[in-house]
């Protein structure tokens, strides 16, 4: 949690879970590993009919997040310098909380609003 990407990471993996019908893009050979957070997702949130879509790409939910690679626009959640089994566990540690179905399990900033600016400087400083 000192981390200073972890904010980011945390967020990321929360826009995961909240975007119905999100696509998440994996490196090629990560591709079972995300059809099996899917499925864990299908059954912590048997309420969520539109589940992530997975294609082989860069490590993104596209048009939310972007774990790694090159800095992208401030529309989009980055986190740098980091890869699947960080996102990975961000995501069952949300998923086993309870999360998005529940009030406060989202962990620290998870009610306030995202300021990407604020966070990219946090680390690129």
């Amino acid at each position: 949690m000192s981390d200073p990407r972890w904010p980011s990471l945390r967020e990321a993996a929360r826009r995961f879970l909240r975007e119905d019908g999100c696509t998440l893009s994996v490196p090629e050979g990560l591709e079972k590993d995300a059809w099996e957070i899917v499925q864990m997702i299908a059954d912590h949130v048997p309420s969520k009919l539109d589940l992530p879509k997975v294609v082989n790409g860069e490590l993104a939910i596209v048009g939310l997040a972007q774990i790694g690679g090159l800095e992208p626009p401030l529309d989009i959640c980055w986190v740098p310098n980091c890869g699947w089994s960080e996102f990975s566990e961000q995501v069952l540690d949300l998923l086993e909380a309870g999360y998005p179905g529940c009030i406060g399990c989202g962990g620290p900033g998870a009610e306030e609003e995202w300021n990407e600016e604020v966070r990219r400087g946090q680390f690129l400083a």
